[in-house]
């Protein structure tokens, strides 16, 4: 799971994010996660930069950014082996 905490988190989007693993041929287009608000009428225009992917823990991947990345960003990873 990858977070943004840059105070634009809201506003600015970042997204697609695209995983690769040239080796394994693992590749994944991110987006980031559904609006997270209600106007009452339809759903607002921001949205939290957060994005989640499920990925194999012993290897390495490649991140690119569609635009500029978050200056601010926790990453979580969850494994039973390699974490």
């Amino acid at each position: 799971m990858m977070i943004s905490d840059d105070v634009d988190q809201e506003d600015r989007s970042v997204t697609p994010i695209y995983m690769v693993n040239e080796e394994t041929g693992y590749s994944n287009k991110l987006q980031h996660q559904m609006d997270h608000m209600w106007d009452g009428f339809y759903t607002g225009q921001k949205h939290k930069s957060q994005f989640t992917a499920l990925i194999e823990t012993n290897i390495d991947y490649n991140m690119t950014f569609s635009s500029t990345p978050p200056e601010n960003m926790r990453l979580q990873m969850r494994g039973s082996q390699n974490g």
